[in-house]
């Protein structure tokens, strides 16, 4: 089962995701992984991603496999592939920050987009017939300006083209706005 989890920054989609996974792993005694997608550059994201793992530890009452992606030895889908098997439910966290990485990689513009959409299509192929129970967690782009620069248009682009593919696949699509969960699908 896929379910999908969208909204803007700090609407409350990470914690809600995280309910979910908590309740399917109660519920159906699945073991569960998480899968951040968020590299530390900078003071901020480092506190950022710290205040993540915080929060993390004192919701979880149990076990989590944690995979922090490098991009350089480990990427999103060599981690789906080890953790597909209908005993694992998977949370990505989040899209967002994986369509980032691949856009602000050190190539052309160009390259970096065919990059990216070489690893969506194996994303999406892998949604497709997953064995795993998969939660994704990711930002909604279509409430917001239109980017200043090439990159932010793009990268808007990007995630608006990845999120619509995702939520197709999904079983059940979540809009979480000021931290109220309202069901799309």
């Amino acid at each position: 089962m896929i379910q999908l989890f969208i909204g803007g920054v700090r609407s409350g989609k990470s914690a809600a995701a995280e309910t979910l996974l908590i309740e399917r792993v109660k519920s159906h005694s699945l073991k569960p992984a998480y899968i951040a997608t968020s590299v530390a550059f900078g003071d901020e994201t480092i506190e950022r991603i710290e205040k993540h793992k915080q929060s993390r530890q004192a919701q979880f009452e149990l076990p989590i496999s944690t995979y922090e992606l490098d991009y350089q030895q480990v990427d999103l889908l060599s981690v789906l592939q080890s953790l597909n098997s209908s005993e694992n439910i998977v949370l990505i966290e989040c899209l967002s920050t994986w369509v980032g990485w691949y856009l602000c990689l050190d190539n052309s513009l160009q390259q970096n987009l065919t990059i990216m959409e070489q690893q969506q299509a194996s994303l999406l192929s892998f949604l497709t017939t997953a064995k795993c129970d998969v939660i994704i967690v990711t930002g909604e782009v279509g409430c917001g300006l239109i980017g200043e620069t090439p990159l932010q248009r793009r990268y808007a682009d990007k995630l608006g083209e990845l999120n619509q593919k995702v939520a197709a696949l999904s079983e059940h699509v979540f809009l979480v706005t000021a931290g109220i969960k309202q069901t799309l699908k």
